[in-house]
Formats: structure tokens, sequence, C-alpha cells
């Protein structure tokens, strides 16, 4: 097989990159790796029939690496656009000129395309890593749970909908179902749960009695 024209070549392995790189930013697709391997392959196939020059393939890497750079830093947008502008000087002085020339406006339009393909996967790969986690179990610590079953230490919780194992961070200390504890930690799947203030209960305790005393009297 041969593939003898220097701009299809060179948007070959632009797509391959192209491909690869998507495949490692966001894995668990199949389809761009797949893509991505077979127009390598023909890529490759095709510099070794063309011939390429030192200064294309140093633009080549040079693209590659700013695109890796792009990945890892903040100043991603500008480091991507480093890397547009040297995948497309790439495809203008990859190959000879004077003998196998590649189509200047091609190279321009399919770099463009696929670098700006590629930086908006980094862009968005970068906005999810720097996104917080917006909720999670981390944010039952401090809520109030209700004793489905016997804590003593050990039992599970109802709380934020779901039914929790717990435990009591006092093990001396136990809470029948029906109470409510505070979730003070999570520890693997397991909440770290206390005991609401004695105080509170024992307010809400005076003032069952006293309605049951006002109750009695009034019905006597």
């Amino acid at each position: 097989m041969e593939i003898s024209d220097p701009t299809i070549v060179f948007l070959l392995i632009a797509l391959g990159l192209a491909g690869i790189g998507i495949e490692i930013l966001t894995p668990g697709g199949i389809l761009p790796a797949f893509v991505g391997v077979i127009a390598m392959i023909f890529g490759v196939i095709g510099v070794l029939d063309v011939g390429s020059l030192t200064a294309g393939v140093a633009f080549l890497f040079l693209a590659v690496g700013f695109f890796i750079a792009a990945t890892a830093f903040s100043e991603y947008r500008v480091l991507s656009v480093l890397g547009v502008v040297s995948l497309v000087a790439a495809g203008i002085f990859m190959f000879n000129r004077s003998s196998d020339p590649t189509s200047i406006p091609i190279v321009v339009a399919g770099g463009m395309v696929v670098g700006g393909f590629v930086m908006f996967v980094i862009e968005r790969a970068n906005l999810a890593k720097s996104t917080p986690i917006k909720s999670g179990p981390e944010d039952l610590i401090g809520r109030t749970a209700d004793v489905r079953e016997t804590l003593n230490p050990k039992g599970q919780v109802f709380v934020d909908g779901g039914l929790w194992q717990a435990e009591l961070s006092d093990p001396a200390e136990s809470a029948r179902v029906g109470e409510q504890v505070r979730v003070e930690a999570l520890t693997g799947l397991t909440l770290v749960v206390g005991r609401v203030d004695e105080g509170s209960e024992s307010l809400t305790g005076d003032s069952t009695e006293g309605t049951e005393v006002e109750r009695k009297g009034a019905e006597s």
C-alpha cells in the first residue's frame, strides 16, 4: 500500500494523534481510540512512502508536548493554542515543499479543526478536574439522624433518605430506636455518630411530662 499525497498523510497523522489523545483524556470510548490507531498506522505508512523533514517532525512533537502540558497546567488555553499552531506548522514543514508540498489551506483548516477539537476536550477535562464535588457522603457530617436499629454501640440510622450503618463515638453509650443522633464523622461506609445534646432532650422530656400532667388535670 502506498500513500503518496503529503496532505492526506498529515491529516491522517493529525487525526491519529487526536483520537489517541482523546482516548487518554476521556478513557472508556472505543471509537476515538480505534479511529486514532487506524489513522496513525496509515499516516506512518504515508510518512515512510513520502519521506519527512526534521523540522516538520520537530513541530509535530512540539505540538504533542504543548497538548500534554495543557492537560497538566492551569494555563491550558494558551498551551492548547500553541499546540494548534505547532500542529499547523508541522503540516506545512513536514515534507519537502519543492517536491512534495502539502496544501497550505487544507493543512491550516484541518490542523485548526483537529487541534480545536482537542482543545475542547482538554478544556472539558480540566474543568471537570477543577470542579469541586457538590455532594457526597461527607455532606452528612453535622446532620441529625434517626435511630432505626438500637446503637449499642453499633446499629443503623436513617439520614438524608438512606439507611446507614452507624457506630456511637462513645462505646459506653447507647441509643434506642426512635432517638436522634448527630453525625460526627464518616469511616468507610459507617457513620460515627454521637447523642444529641442531652440538655435539649431533657427540656423536651420536661415539656412532655408537663403536658401529660396538664392533660390529666383537665380530664379530672
